[in-house]
């Protein structure tokens, strides 16, 4: 379980996410036990969903498991991302006035997928996706939708979400953890989000 800053990556996820849904999902495959550890001892309202085909799935299954059941949106994210809250209040309220709502953010990860989208930044359309270099931003793995949103799907998730292109999409200011080079960038952004964090609690 990797730690930033004293805090695990999926505590600082949960910890974003509890003041803006209902109930919080999380996915266990591989290395379950630590996941499970976790949530026994610091999230307890977690539910925690096993995926024992995890090593013949992928994430847009993981996800159709983790919304199995529910009705309404559902919010479908990765559980290596570190958000920051004031931008997912935000993305969660936009989110609530369209049927679907994908975040994409700056393109700066090391091996992104990246998006072409139409319109300012107050009213974007994704209308692509696409490993192509040379665009401004990327899809940030995470979107709001239908509970069913995943369901039947095989490939990745933006190839699901391409089913349904275009999309209404809104910037959400995060950092994911894929690669060293990653981590490195998710270092400085969470040292940065904890002190804008003990600047609010200390206002």
């Amino acid at each position: 379980m990797l730690e930033i800053n004293g805090r695990t990556v999926l505590s600082r996820l949960i910890e974003s996410l509890r003041p803006h849904v209902k109930g919080v999902r999380v996915v266990v495959g591989y290395r379950e036990d630590l996941v499970i550890g976790l949530c026994a001892s610091l999230h307890r309202d977690v539910v925690i969903v096993r995926n024992p085909e995890f090593r013949t799935t992928n994430t847009v299954q993981s996800m159709a498991m983790g919304a199995r059941g529910l009705s309404g949106k559902v919010l479908f994210l990765d559980g290596d991302l570190i958000v920051e809250p004031g931008s997912l209040s935000h993305f969660i309220a936009k989110a609530a006035d369209v049927p679907s709502l994908v975040a994409v953010a700056p393109s700066r990860s090391e091996n992104p997928v990246n998006v072409v989208v139409d319109g300012p930044e107050s009213r974007m359309l994704v209308t692509r996706f696409t490993r192509d270099a040379g665009h401004p931003y990327e899809w940030a793995n995470v979107v709001a939708g239908p509970a069913d949103m995943m369901d039947g799907a095989e490939g990745y998730v933006f190839q699901r979400l391409e089913e349904h292109l275009p999309l209404d999409a809104a910037l959400l200011d995060l950092r994911e953890v894929d690669t060293p080079a990653d981590l490195e960038l998710a270092k400085a952004f969470a040292l940065q989000v904890d002190e804008q964090g003990a600047l609010r609690a200390r206002a």
